[in-house]
């Protein structure tokens, strides 16, 4: 391993490395496990907000249908003349990973008011609704594919600390530590060897 210091210094520079890269480890094992909980809950909340979403457009459908039947084509009043609706996307963060938490739906011409008539007020309402269940539903599915993506990412790097980083530390370390002992060794037979020429 290039830039390791040689003799003792490089084996407690090797062994510093190696308890860095642990500590590192651990860190990141408990950040993929938090991150793992919260994606978890994510993929749940997606599951329920796509099963609200598609049952307030089935009421959305069933409610523009009752206002059509009930005032004709006539009542249904035409696109919304280009104006376009507020989306605000509000974040929150897991772990340090930012996500989408909410998504604010405001339709266009808002404060203005509804034409129509009385006739297709439930349809509007329900049509909200099911435009309000879509960007929680959205807001859930981006959360869950940020967090499945560091999710991915942080155990990408647990892996690259225990299956590359870690064994060259260890290896280094223990050629390190070979080394020192044979010249341990030879500083032993020599010391030997000396004392016995001077008593003889």
């Amino acid at each position: 391993m290039s830039g390791v210091p040689h003799g003792r210094a490089g084996r407690l520079w090797l062994r510093q490395r190696i308890e860095i890269a642990e500590g590192a480890v651990e860190l990141l094992q408990r950040k993929l496990n938090i991150l793992r909980d919260e994606r978890d809950r994510m993929k749940l909340l997606a599951t329920r907000t796509e099963e609200a979403w598609h049952r307030r457009c089935a009421e959305a459908d069933e409610a523009l249908l009752r206002a059509t039947l009930l005032g004709g084509r006539r009542v249904l009043p035409p696109a919304s003349g280009g104006l376009l609706a507020d989306v605000t996307v509000e974040h929150a963060e897991s772990m340090g990973v930012s996500h989408p938490a909410r998504i604010v739906f405001t339709p266009p011409g808002a404060a203005a008011p509804a034409p129509g008539g009385t006739a297709l007020t439930p349809a509007r309402r329900a049509c909200r609704a099911a435009l309000e269940a879509a960007c929680a539903h959205a807001a859930a599915c981006a959360a869950v594919a940020t967090l499945d993506a560091e999710v991915e990412a942080t155990g990408q790097r647990v892996r690259a600390i225990e299956r590359r980083r870690l064994p060259r530390l260890r290896k280094a370390l223990a050629s390190i530590e070979f080394a020192l002992e044979e010249r341990e060794r030879e500083d032993g037979a020599r010391l030997r060897r000396l004392t016995t020429r001077e008593s003889s």
